[in-house]
């Protein structure tokens, strides 16, 4: 038997690091390890990308209401053999060139305006051309506005809004995820706290076990006790050996769930919690409770934004079946100057000759911009489709879409209504249990005290004390099992009703701008 027990505490030794080998020592408090885990954890870094595109989506989406500004600017030479004497040259040679700017803007009803500039200049080696070099100027402003399909601020912000409200869900998402990720890691630390106040108790149980059979083997000695009495008492030390062993083992577990979470399983020092689990009983109002929930959970918000987005669907696809009436309109003025040229007109068969205006590129353009030749055009366009299946299976999809947003957001709130009922039963039966198992633990206390008192005097059995000793280290356990219980009670209590940030006084803008 003497070499079972050394034996297990070979193995002991062996199987736990800490006793092999010197280890580096990290406390934390819970909320050092909230911080630990919002600063570096990977899953919350990958989804934190996500505001970041959607806002860049939405900026994209945004810039169709920007003004256009296009310069085009282009220059050309031809050479033409003469086939007619109204060429004016045998060979008719022709330089052109042209600078046009132009400035377009969207409007916010669906139409676009533009604004347009353009200049040219020519010049030809004819003896016919009264303006030689010639240059062209003209100033054109136009409009183009649908007055039924694509009409109207839904047609043009649709991408716009859908956009923002992908922005803003992207936000509650990760809201949504800080919130899960500070739940996991009060539940990965609590469990921890567990581990480390189970072995506490198991070591402690040992050592009661130990103790007794040190008294069995002095009362052998001296022939108070049975030889049986020490037998009993080793087969209970090794099987309370192999309990702490399970103990140790299980702090490891724990620890490297809280570390991957943490993203710190390269650092060397063991993961010390601080914090001890405490009993504070919190009032609960179901209907309190329930408003909290509906007005702050990340997740109906998400379901509202994607409800109005799916609406602008709908509205939108319904305006796409009007027909397509376009106004059309143009306001436009030129200018002319150049260089006049003497012609002999009396080859052709016209007597008089047009009058010409001289002048270099700046008159020509201010004549543009003073507007002293004036023009303008307007008109509509209909277009009708006779057959719009496409149209319509479209607004029938939003439709569709627009239905199941609203099923999704009454199944969220359905679900929100029974969680709060789930966690007010789960705070008051953890409560309850909290209370009785702390009235066990005081009672096997005074039961194993008594219990020792009457082995002292002979009236007792080394099983009986020790089974009371087993009794006692079970209902520390429970006792221990029950508080920690009751404090992811409360977690949960902060996850269900949004209200997480909150208590951990953990501003989410000001989470975003540190990160």
């Amino acid at each position: 038997m003497k070499k079972i027990f050394f034996l297990a505490l070979v193995l002991l030794w062996i199987s736990w690091p800490g006793l092999a080998q010197d280890k580096d020592v990290q406390s934390m408090t819970l909320d050092e390890v909230i911080n630990q885990a919002l600063k570096n954890n990977l899953d919350l870094q990958i989804e934190m990308t996500n505001p970041d595109i959607a806002r860049a989506l939405w900026s994209k989406s945004t810039s169709i209401f920007i003004p256009t500004l296009a310069v085009d600017f282009s220059r050309g030479s031809t050479t033409t053999p003469s086939s007619s004497i109204f060429t004016g040259a045998d060979i008719e040679k022709a330089d052109s060139g042209s600078l046009a700017f132009t400035l377009s803007q969207n409007l916010l009803l669906g139409g676009s305006l533009s604004v347009d500039l353009q200049n040219s200049r020519n010049s030809t080696n004819s003896r016919y051309s009264q303006i030689n070099p010639r240059y062209n100027s003209q100033l054109t402003f136009s409009l183009n506005q649908p007055l039924l399909k694509n009409f109207g601020l839904t047609a043009t912000k649709r991408s716009i809004i859908i956009a923002r409200n992908n922005k803003d869900r992207s936000l509650f998402a990760l809201k949504q995820a800080v919130i899960d990720l500070i739940y996991q890691t009060e539940e990965a630390y609590w469990n921890l706290v567990y581990s480390h106040r189970n072995l506490a108790v198991k070591e402690k149980s040992l050592q009661l076990a130990k103790d007794l059979l040190k008294q069995n083997e002095v009362q052998v000695r001296v022939g108070v006790s049975a030889p049986m009495d020490i037998l009993t008492a080793q087969a209970e030390v090794a099987a309370r050996e192999s309990e702490t062993l399970q103990a140790r083992s299980q702090i490891q577990t724990y620890e490297e769930n809280l570390r991957r979470i943490l993203n710190i399983s390269r650092m060397p020092e063991a993961i010390v919690p601080q914090d001890e689990p405490l009993f504070s009983p919190i009032e609960v109002d179901f209907n309190g409770f329930l408003e909290q929930a509906l007005e702050k959970r990340p997740d109906i918000e998400q379901v509202r934004l994607d409800l109005k987005s799916k609406n602008i669907e709908v509205r939108y696809y319904r305006n796409q079946l009007l027909p397509n009436l376009q106004l059309t309109a143009a306001y436009y003025t030129k200018g002319l100057s150049g260089t006049p040229q003497d012609v002999d007109f009396s080859l052709l068969p016209v007597d008089a000759a047009a009058g010409a205006i001289g002048g270099g590129m700046s008159d020509s353009l201010r004549d543009a911009l003073k507007g002293l030749y004036r023009n303008y055009s307007f008109g509509l366009q209909l277009s009708i489709p006779l057959f719009n299946a496409s149209g319509r299976a479209d607004l029938s999809q939003a439709r569709l879409n627009l239905e199941q947003s609203l099923l999704t957001l009454k199944k969220t709130e359905s679900t929100i209504y029974s969680e709060v009922k789930q966690i007010i039963m789960d705070l008051e039966t953890n409560a309850k249990i909290v209370e009785a198992n702390r009235i066990s633990r005081e009672l096997a206390d005074q039961k194993l005290a008594a219990e020792q008192k009457k082995l002292a005097v002979g009236l007792s059995t080394n099983y009986l004390v020790l089974q009371y000793q087993r009794d006692f280290s079970n209902t520390q356990i429970a006792e221990l099992k029950s508080l920690i219980d009751y404090s992811l009670a409360l977690s949960r209590v902060n996850k269900v009703l949004g209200i997480t940030l909150e208590k951990h006084h953990i501003q989410f803008a000001d989470f975003l701008t540190k990160n």
